[in-house]
């Protein structure tokens, strides 16, 4: 029993701020079986004309806001099981949302570095919850379909607590702990 408690007391605890290699939500594990395509490696394709950093921010705010707009939002107790992710639903859950905003700004050419899945719980409710992050011009961003307009990280922190994000060095590795870039 001594030993247990040594072994269990003597692991540092996390912190928040290292990066650490943990599994993917099974969330995920299902859609990339389902969209392989969104799930691999991406470069940046977008032109040298969309380079400006107006452009960018442009795109990101329409794609954030069609999506919120086309998909009709489904309650987590709706018939449909929560792990399954899809692209363009026409009613759909915080997961929908966030790979159907990944999938458009993938096809306009953002490298999949860029189009982070993040898992996190709203501090309002505990609920688990699905965004999408955005590092861009040294700011990282927050697209949720539960708010209109696109946050900065710093002021995500009030509304979430973050679990765990796919990497920005291989779209199908996730950490614990953001990289802020």
């Amino acid at each position: 029993m001594l030993a247990l408690v040594y072994c269990v007391c003597s692991q540092p605890a996390y912190s928040g701020l290292e990066m650490q290699e943990v599994l993917p939500p099974l969330s995920f594990t299902l859609f990339c079986t389902q969209y392989p395509e969104d799930c691999q490696e991406q470069q940046d394709r977008r032109t040298m004309d969309f380079r400006s950093r107006r452009g960018r921010w442009r795109e990101l705010n329409q794609i954030n806001s069609s999506v919120n707009s086309v998909i009709a939002a489904e309650s987590l107790s709706a018939s449909r099981n929560d792990y399954e992710w899809q692209i363009f639903p026409s009613d759909g859950n915080c997961g929908d949302y966030a790979v159907t905003k990944r999938h458009l700004l993938l096809r306009s050419g953002w490298p999949s570095s860029s189009l982070l899945l993040s898992e996190v719980v709203l501090r309002t409710t505990g609920e688990h919850h699905l965004v999408l992050l955005v590092p861009e011009g040294g700011t990282l961003f927050v697209l949720d379909n539960l708010s209109g307009v696109i946050i900065q990280f710093n002021e995500a922190l009030d509304k979430y607590v973050f679990l765990r994000a796919e990497s920005g060095l291989n779209p199908q590795l996730w950490t614990r702990g953001i990289a802020k870039s």
